[in-house]
């Protein structure tokens, strides 16, 4: 009877070990000589540190295909008067929309030749519609007028990547330096016409719509991952440079205007919060905003210029699910909502990241 009650006693121990395991990890059983193995991380978790480039395997491989959607929309009122005893306006008032849609297909390819170092290559497809309103059709206030503007679909800007851990552990906490190189693969924006529709010469758009900044840039910067269970922490840095090009046409008219081009250098910074609801399941939330100086221009000839609301602030807010079907399969679904003006107003976005 007591041999009996002793083993009952230590199955009770066992089956309350198990179940005190924490969310994040799995148990692992001891070795044949009692050697504790470490436990591995929940899918969800490797998700997580997956989003946050901060999960290195040597010698594995990962595709990862997405679809995102962004869409934004911008009001603008132009006054070209003067104001008669302080109350009345003599002279012309535009009023102009312009909505954005945005489709992008794009395939990442990352390949880690150590437990520390990975490598990247991104190419993106884009797909644009813009829609130009402005009233003023007929010459009245009353009536507006439209125009779309579309690409039924052009390879974006190509980038390629690559990371290196400076500490930590895979799990644990860690500290990743991140340098990316993006080429001009994309259309340029510099040398598309801008023309005036004729029933209303208050609405003006470009002919064609870019799918790139036309500039060579580089990027380099440092994220941060940290576990505080039941929650995981991440924060980003980065500084983005555009080396200056020279075009044959930096004017939005017929007439070429040969010149220089020195894109508006950028300072992002971002943090945020992760969740591992299950062993599959984990949420994100975060805020991620970049600064974003004047481009300058310089006309052959002439001296360098700023151009006129190039600069900017961009914050958007990230909701984010992650679903893991596998060890190698996850399901990363985010949407981003626009906190300035400058941001989309809501960008969708679906990956799946598949490890080989």
């Amino acid at each position: 009877m007591r041999a009996r009650k002793s083993g009952s006693v230590s199955w009770g121990l066992v089956v309350a070990f198990v179940v005190a395991q924490p969310v994040w990890a799995s148990s692992s059983p001891q070795g044949a000589l009692g050697v504790q193995h470490k436990p591995k991380a929940q899918e969800s978790v490797q998700a997580v540190y997956r989003q946050q480039n901060a999960l290195f395997k040597a010698g594995q491989l990962i595709l990862q295909p997405g679809i995102s959607y962004a869409y934004s929309d911008s009001n603008s009122l132009t006054l070209n008067g003067f104001l008669a005893l302080g109350a009345i306006f003599l002279g012309q008032i535009n009023v102009s929309k312009v909505q954005s849609n945005i489709e992008t297909l794009s395939l990442q390819a990352s390949y880690a030749p150590t437990n520390d170092f990975e490598l990247s290559l991104t190419v993106p497809y884009l797909a644009r519609q813009s829609t130009y309103e402005s009233v003023g059709a007929g010459s009245s206030s009353l009536q507006a007028s439209q125009q779309d503007v579309q690409n039924k679909g052009e390879i974006g800007d190509a980038s390629a990547s690559l990371y290196y851990q400076l500490s930590g552990s895979q799990g644990g906490s860690a500290t990743v330096w991140n340098l990316t190189a993006k080429a001009p693969t994309g259309r340029s924006p510099y040398g598309i016409p801008v023309v005036t529709q004729p029933q209303n010469n208050n609405l003006s758009y470009p002919q064609s719509l870019p799918t790139g900044n036309g500039l060579w840039s580089v990027s380099t910067g440092l994220s941060f991952i940290k576990p505080a269970s039941p929650a995981i922490l991440f924060g980003s840095l980065s500084y983005t440079y555009n080396l200056p090009r020279g075009f044959s046409n930096i004017a939005s008219t017929n007439i070429p205007q040969p010149g220089q081009v020195a894109g508006g250098n950028s300072f992002s910074l971002g943090g945020g919060t992760a969740f591992a609801l299950n062993r599959r399941v984990s949420l994100t939330l975060s805020v991620d905003e970049t600064f974003i100086a004047a481009t300058r221009i310089k006309p052959q000839g002439g001296a360098w210029q700023s151009v006129v609301g190039s600069s900017g602030n961009a914050a958007v807010l990230n909701v984010g699910m992650s679903y893991a079907d596998s060890r190698r399969v996850t399901v990363v679904t985010n949407l981003g909502v626009g906190l300035t003006k400058d941001a989309p107003n809501i960008d969708l976005s679906l990956t799946v990241p598949t490890m080989f």
